[in-house]
C-alpha cells in the first residue's frame, strides 16, 4: 500500500474511533459544549473552515484517483493475459483499485458524519441550556407568586428571580424576538386606530349634545314664550 492510501486508510480508523467516541451514551451534549469550548478546542476552531474544506479536497481527489484505477482494473479479460502470474498480478491491482474505492469513500463519507455529529451535540447543548434557563425562570415565577399570594416576604428570593431571568434573556431566539416585536407593532398600531376612532366618536358626540343642547334651549324659551302669553290672556 503506497503512503497516500495508509495515511488515508488510518486516517478512516480515526474517524471511526472519533464517531465511536462521539456516539457514547453516557456523555452528554452539555460535556461536549464544553469541550468544544476550551482553549483547544478553539484553537483549532480558529480555521476549522479552511481545515475541512482542505481535507475534503484532498479526499475527493484521492476518490477521484481510486475510481479512475477501478475503472481501469476491472475491464480487463483472462484472454488477454498470457502468463498466470500476470492473471494473479492483474487480480492484485483489482482488489487494491476496489480496496482503495471504499476507503476513499467511506473516510470522505465519515468526515461529513463528524463533522454533522459536531454540529447536532452542539444545537443540543445550546437546547438543553435554553430550557434549564426557562424552567428556573418559571420556578423563580412560581414561587414569586406563591409569595404574593400568600403575602409572606419571606418566601420571595429576588436575587434568584433576576439572575433566572437574565439567565434566560442570554438565550433569546432573534426569529421570536423580531417575530414578538412585529406583533407588538401591528398591536400597538391596532390600538391607535381604535383610539383614533373613539376620539372621533368623541368628538361626534360633543357635537351631537350641542346640537341638542341648542334645541333643548330653543325649546325652553318657545316654552316660556308660550306660557307668559297665556298667562297674559287669561289676565285680561
Amino acid at each position: 500500500m503506497s503512503f497516500q492510501w495508509t495515511f488515508l486508510a488510518t486516517f478512516l480508523y480515526c474517524e471511526l474511533v472519533v464517531v465511536f467516541i462521539l456516539l457514547l451514551p453516557f456523555i452528554s451534549p452539555v460535556i461536549w459544549q464544553k469541550f468544544f469550548k476550551s482553549r483547544i478546542a478553539k484553537a483549532f476552531t480558529a480555521g476549522a473552515k479552511y481545515y475541512f474544506n482542505f481535507i475534503i479536497c484532498i479526499f475527493t481527489l484521492l476518490f477521484l484517483d481510486s475510481i479512475r484505477e477501478l475503472r481501469k482494473y476491472s475491464g480487463f479479460e483472462v484472454k488477454d493475459l498470457n502468463t498466470p502470474h500476470a492473471e494473479a498480478h492483474a487480480h492484485m491491482k483489482q482488489f487494491r483499485s476496489q480496496r482503495n474505492f471504499y476507503i476513499a469513500g467511506f473516510a470522505l463519507f465519515l468526515w461529513f458524519v463528524i463533522k454533522r455529529l459536531i454540529h447536532l451535540l452542539s444545537e443540543c447543548a445550546r437546547n438543553m441550556a435554553d430550557s434549564s434557563a426557562a424552567r428556573k425562570q418559571a420556578e423563580g415565577a412560581h414561587r414569586h407568586l406563591e409569595g404574593l399570594m400568600t403575602k409572606d416576604a419571606k418566601t420571595i428570593d429576588p436575587k434568584e428571580l433576576e439572575g433566572s431571568t437574565d439567565e434566560a434573556g442570554r438565550f433569546i431566539d432573534a426569529k421570536k424576538h423580531d417575530a414578538e416585536i412585529e406583533k407588538f407593532k401591528q398591536e400597538v398600531m391596532k390600538a391607535r386606530e381604535d383610539i383614533d376612532s373613539l376620539r372621533e366618536q368623541y368628538d361626534n358626540s360633543i357635537k351631537d349634545y350641542d346640537k341638542l343642547n341648542e334645541e333643548h334651549r330653543k325649546l325652553q324659551v318657545k316654552l316660556a314664550i308660550a306660557s307668559s302669553g297665556s298667562e297674559t290672556s287669561k289676565d285680561k
